[in-house]
């Protein structure tokens, strides 16, 4: 299930995400950063009313770090389909290696700062473009990024591109 209130204006509570985590084909959650920021105190609520076998990832990528460091099964972000190395982020954290996970996404934060400003998708679709993936534009009535704008995500892009693992 994805909780999005920021798209669909509903939440799901934890008994909601409780009770449909009993059905046989329910196996995961995809949730948003928490408003407050509490990464392990959402993990442990949602843990303590969840089936083992049930897991709860994150979408929101700047938080991501935060998120699977706290124990989050999953990071749910396009980010990965364009730029597997930097997203090694993921293998960082859940294996515990935090200062590594940190400089990961230390090397994200200045593309964490264009997805906040122009949201994700939009930056996502001129990265595409940038790596050479052709004159991809996002479907309308979304518009791409302007000149000045795109050339703002080249520039956050140049760390990711020398992300080692």
């Amino acid at each position: 299930m994805y909780n999005n209130p920021g798209t669909t204006k509903f939440t799901f509570s934890p008994d909601l995400i409780a009770r449909l985590a009993e059905q046989p084909n329910v196996t995961a959650v995809k949730m948003p950063l928490p408003s407050d920021g509490g990464f392990a105190g959402e993990m442990r609520r949602l843990r303590a009313v969840t089936p083992e076998r049930f897991a709860i990832g994150h979408s929101g990528d700047w938080g991501a770090k935060d998120a699977l460091l706290a124990g989050a099964a999953c990071w749910y972000s396009v980010v990965a389909g364009l730029l597997p190395e930097p997203a090694a982020l993921t293998r960082a954290a859940q294996q515990g290696t935090a200062a590594e996970a940190e400089r990961i996404n230390q090397a994200f934060a200045p593309l964490w700062a264009l997805f906040r400003e122009f949201g994700s998708f939009r930056v996502i679709f001129a990265i595409a473009e940038i790596l050479g993936f052709g004159g991809i534009t996002p479907p309308r009535p979304i518009l791409p990024l302007d000149q000045a704008r795109h050339k703002r995500v080249e520039v956050a892009l140049q760390p990711l591109l020398q992300v080692t693992v």
